[in-house]
């Protein structure tokens, strides 16, 4: 009946975020290092003391006591700092993970408070360091979002914790800092194969664009390396979908098509791969957007399913198809009499005009001669001349690139060069495009051709929630079995993440670029066919041809992101400056935050070294060779830094707060 049709709309993508910093904080007792100006910027974070105890005793080995006079144990920083961030998120009226005592009883704030999935969370990141400075000392802060799905109020949120966090704390992001944004369909589905195959195409196709707009020093550092840069997945090893299952297939730990092999992390045996392609395979008309959990239904299909999935990987891709019987007759080929048309025209004239370039040589317009066409014209106008579409020089053998990136907050091995570079065997667009797209016995075959060939993290897309192994843990349940969230699902899991944005407080950028990493997933998977293929036409040119015009904001535009392209055009227009929000501090005698984080007993034990007796120490530089305050050349703040006596210099964050940052 027509009243009871209801509209239908595709279902929103979700997603999640999480952001890297430091928190600037002293002991009590200390001096606030910029006292003289802190009325201008954000309160300082004290940690108490606990009062003076001259009658506490302590046993050495022999039992004897003895007086600790002047002992002055303080506050653990850790704990004490994130109740501090958890009050101030709480009181700005967002739900916090563990702040439940500061929200009104009963509330809506409150019970979205008590689960990990629908609030804001922190944890601490150790691998998020900084130096301390100028008598300042700082935590590695990690901010976890909620589970939300793709709508303004959700961007809305995250933008209030932002800016609740840079305007009641001095913080800072350094090159440690990083910026995750997951995304997936929703906090228990998984993204469902086709649209997978999409979205993996997509981020091999447009990869080198998109790594505009992030630090330059982020798709050659090890948490966050492209795959277009270095030969770090299947894919880029020139791997195929039938490789990606065959080398990790085998019985006892052996796998198929080797001799005497060792057993690998990744290997399963032939029979765990029917239960990996139910739940991997593609949806078909009538089924459930999720395979069912019923452990007599995943029985039901594999037992029908016979295929000899091995001879299938192997073998011709024809033999898939199921057998025809014979014809009963055969059709004669002379003309029936209802043909009134006649034999087909060899020639025709096309229904308009070829273009000029037809048959001709290459011209001096040659690039816009032979640029595909764009699946709509751009609804706006470009206001700055395009960047180059073609993948970044790697520049990490070059010391002036890697010293003030990675040498300097790299003593712990954080940000940790992935060696020397071995490039992909596979550099081109459409040979990637084509084995991802092929990959339809499984959505395993995705996560194993796109994940780290190292560990699950060290790369920029992180599809590790799609390999054979998160597949292979995936599990049916039979009656009267309650299955919990965390038992079949892991939200992570369903996820893939983008690690290669750089930290940031600027909360414009990170509600922009959450925004853009949804709309990436959305487009692949409602994008036609024609549409998909044009795009990735497209981002091919911009690769191949020297010049081509087509950049990262072009592909924005084709994204149907204009307000984000807009935006993305200005960030990309200021050069290198957006990538330093703070300046980069030089270490001081080689201390950092986390070497002192043990040091609680007395301020004596928690001194900086006599920094301040040095001339030259505390300066800072933003992308420099030293602490005499010297500047590369490509550096974001050229000319307008100044260094006061060593002080925290700050600028302008961006963090939509008309304040600085350290």
């Amino acid at each position: 009946m027509r009243g009871q049709q209801k509209p239908t709309t595709a279902p929103r993508v979700s997603f999640g975020i999480e952001l890297e910093f430091v928190v600037a904080y002293v002991f009590d007792g200390e001096a606030d290092p910029d006292e003289d100006i802190k009325d201008g910027i954000q309160p300082l974070l004290v940690i108490p003391r606990v009062a003076e105890d001259t009658s506490t005793l302590s046993s050495d080995s022999k039992g004897k006591g003895k007086a600790n006079q002047g002992f002055r144990p303080v506050v653990p920083p850790t704990p004490w700092i994130f109740e501090q961030i958890r009050k101030a998120l709480a009181e700005a009226g967002l739900p916090v993970f563990g702040g439940t005592e500061y929200m009104p009883l009963g509330s809506v704030q409150q019970k979205h408070s008590e689960k990990a999935m629908s609030s804001f969370r922190l944890t601490e990141e150790y691998t998020v360091s900084e130096f301390d400075i100028d008598g300042y000392r700082f935590q590695g802060v990690e901010l976890v979002s909620p589970a939300m799905y793709d709508m303004p109020l959700s961007f809305d949120l995250i933008r209030l914790a932002v800016s609740t966090i840079t305007t009641k704390f001095r913080c800072r992001v350094n090159p440690t800092c990083g910026f995750h944004v997951h995304v997936g369909a929703g906090p228990t589905e998984r993204i469902e194969a086709r649209a997978l195959r999409n979205f993996a195409a997509l981020l091999w196709a447009a990869d080198p664009l998109i790594s505009r707009l992030h630090a330059p020093w982020r798709s050659v550092t090890k948490y966050s390396q492209s795959g277009r840069v270095n030969e770090a997945t299947a894919l880029g090893r020139n791997e195929g979908p039938s490789d990606s299952l065959l080398d990790n297939l085998g019985e006892g730990g052996v796998p198929v098509g080797t001799t005497n092999s060792l057993p690998r992390i990744h290997w399963i045996k032939r029979s765990h791969l029917k239960q990996v392609k139910y739940f991997g395979r593609d949806r078909q008309l009538g089924d459930s957007v999720n395979p069912d959990t019923d452990q007599r239904a995943q029985q039901r299909e594999v037992d029908f399913d016979t295929v000899d999935d091995v001879a299938v990987l192997k073998g011709d891709p024809w033999t898939r198809r199921t057998p025809l019987p014979p014809l009963g007759s055969k059709r004669s080929s002379a003309s029936l009499p209802t043909d009134d048309f006649g034999s087909p025209k060899l020639d025709y004239d096309p229904p308009v005009p070829r273009p000029q370039t037809w048959d001709r040589p290459h011209s001096k317009d040659h690039l816009t001669a032979v640029a595909p066409p764009r699946p709509r014209p751009p609804p706006i106008e470009r206001l700055y001349p395009r960047i180059p579409g073609t993948m970044r020089e790697d520049r990490r053998l070059d010391p002036e690139f890697l010293a003030p990136h990675l040498y300097r907050h790299d003593r712990g091995g954080d940000l940790d060069n992935p060696g020397a570079r071995l490039p992909p065997k596979r550099s081109d667009v459409m040979s990637g495009v084509r084995d991802l797209l092929a990959a339809d016995m499984t959505s395993a075959q995705i996560g194993e051709m796109m994940r780290s060939t190292t560990a699950v993290k060290h790369i920029n897309y992180n599809f590790s929630g799609y390999t054979l192994t998160s597949l292979g843990n995936l599990r049916a349940y039979a009656d009267g079995v309650r299955v919990t969230p965390g038992d079949r699902y892991d939200a992570k899991s369903n996820t893939v993440e983008f690690r290669e944005a750089a930290g940031t407080l600027d909360m414009q950028w990170i509600a922009t670029w959450a925004k853009i990493c949804c709309r990436l997933l959305e487009w692949s998977r409602d994008a036609p066919p024609a549409e998909f293929m044009a795009v990735v036409r497209l981002l091919a040119y911009a690769q191949e041809e020297k010049g081509a015009q087509y950049d990262v904001i072009d592909f924005l535009i084709d994204l149907g992101l204009y307000t984000e392209a807009r935006f993305c055009e200005e960030r990309v227009h200021k050069g290198e400056e957006v990538f330093y929000e703070c300046l980069n501090f030089e270490p001081t005698n080689g201390t950092s935050s986390g070497d002192l984080q043990g040091a609680f007993a007395d301020r004596e034990d928690v001194e900086m070294g006599g920094m301040e007796e040095s001339s030259d120490v505390g300066k800072k530089d933003v992308d420099g060779k030293g602490g005499d305050g010297e500047v590369n050349s490509g550096s974001a703040e050229e000319a307008g830094d100044d260094v006061d006596d060593g002080k925290s210099a700050a600028t302008d964050s961006g963090a939509g707060v008309g304040e600085k940052n350290l």
